[in-house]
């Protein structure tokens, strides 16, 4: 079978997520050459994906230099470097899966979008909920009317609070300055993605939003916190703190991939001795939840008017218990009810013998949550992919950057919204 011969420009988490797709369960990609100037990261590729190597590269501009050497590119860069990662191989013609966000502000938005243009590049946003199985059959049944216009949307994400620490609170999206995006954009660009997906009756009209960074400061630690857990913290004020270090990374450490790659090693190949120093001394991970320095927020709402009068809200949380997702969708003939993570969604209608409603439940085998998978929407994505560039026709769920605009410019209102405490129009 004919196979894509793939470039990897960032061969962090993401990009090898959707690489192992492509190559080993779909089989449809080659991963011919990777950049990273991160040479255990390169090692990794050489060692599961066969790229030799000469391939194999810690700066862009070397391979640049070669010309067009593939049929497109996976970007899975750090979110401020996705502009000038993206352009020099788009300008080549190179298409290209790149990473959610985009990019942060509308100016690099549409350059991306006339880059793109302008030579005739396919240019896909990694918006994987899009593709999980649950959001997918929600947007067909209502192209099929099954409850009739919508009015309303209620969406909520819940972050645990161990993604929480290991993502937004000690880890690299902490700093809008540092990371490139704000919590807004690095969370939950997905759900206000799926917010215009689903309601795509009529664009968005205006957006308030509100929230910010007040829980995780130092003025909310707890009484008597040090700088660093295992440090000059007190082991009785540890014991009481839900983000100890030892209970959090070393006694069970959920995203093992995160915390360690400041050590400079593969996180399997970190030994306990390692981890502990590192805690101690220069991982970041190992300072105090409280005291890491973040700036993006830490819980944010949005509400939406779109132009046709229907309104969505979306609520976001840090630190939560039990992570998750839910939609709750009120059509002027029914209405839709779920959680991703519980696997099946309810659709109700009106029931005329009774004047209450009737129910039925669409079930989803893939439950796989903030630990991997996306419920099935990586191997959706990269399905699509594959297929748009050997072919066939886009799916329903297609994320191209044109289906992908109005989602990142709502971010963009809301963030401007919540920093000014008004409401922005679009």
């Amino acid at each position: 079978m004919e196979k894509l011969k793939v470039v990897l420009v960032g061969c962090g988490d993401r990009a090898c997520v959707y690489a192992e797709e492509g190559v080993h369960k779909l089989e449809q990609m080659e991963i011919v050459a990777a950049v990273d100037p991160d040479e255990v990261r390169l090692q990794y590729v050489r060692e599961h994906f066969g790229v030799a190597e000469a391939m194999c590269f810690r700066d862009q501009n070397q391979l640049l230099a070669r010309g067009k050497i593939a049929d497109c590119v996976i970007n899975g860069t750090m979110d401020k470097l996705h502009l000038q990662t993206a352009v020099p191989f788009l300008e080549q013609g190179y298409d290209m899966l790149l990473e959610k966000p985009l990019v942060n502000n509308k100016k690099d938005l549409l350059l991306l979008y006339d880059t793109a243009k302008a030579h005739g590049c396919k240019l896909m946003t990694c918006h994987v909920l899009r593709y999980t199985p649950f959001y997918r059959k929600i947007k067909e049944l209502i192209l099929g009317g099954e409850i009739g216009e919508i009015v309303n949307i209620c969406t909520d994400e819940r972050v645990g609070a161990f993604h929480s620490s290991v993502s937004y609170i000690r880890g690299k999206w902490k700093s809008e300055k540092e990371s490139g995006s704000s919590l807004l954009l690095a969370k939950c660009c997905h759900d206000i993605d799926l917010l215009c997906w689903l309601n795509a009756a009529a664009p968005p009209a205006q957006v308030f939003s509100y929230g910010g960074r007040d829980f995780f400061i130092p003025e909310k630690a707890p009484n008597g916190a040090g700088t660093r857990c295992l440090v000059d913290c007190p082991e009785d004020v540890r014991k009481q703190c839900i983000y100890d270090v030892q209970s959090m990374y070393l006694d069970n450490c959920l995203l093992p991939w995160y915390p360690w790659q400041c050590t400079g090693k593969d996180y399997h190949d970190v030994t306990m001795e390692e981890k502990i120093e590192s805690l101690k001394t220069y991982n970041p991970h190992g300072v105090c939840a409280y005291k890491a320095g973040g700036d993006i927020a830490d819980h944010q709402n949005v509400a939406i008017h779109f132009k046709n009068g229907s309104t969505a809200v979306h609520s976001l949380t840090l630190g939560c218990m039990k992570a998750g997702r839910s939609i709750f969708i009120s059509g002027t003939r029914g209405e839709i009810e779920g959680k991703v993570e519980d696997g099946f969604f309810c659709l109700r209608k009106y029931d005329r013998k009774t004047s209450t409603y009737t129910e039925q439940r669409f079930d989803f085998k893939d439950r796989k949550g903030e630990t991997g998978g996306h419920f099935g929407g990586d191997r959706g994505l990269v399905a699509d992919f594959c297929g748009i560039m050997l072919g066939s026709k886009p799916s329903v769920s297609y994320t191209s950057i044109e289906n992908s605009i109005t989602g990142h410019l709502l971010v963009y209102a809301a963030d401007e919204s919540m920093k000014s405490d008004s409401p922005v129009d679009l």
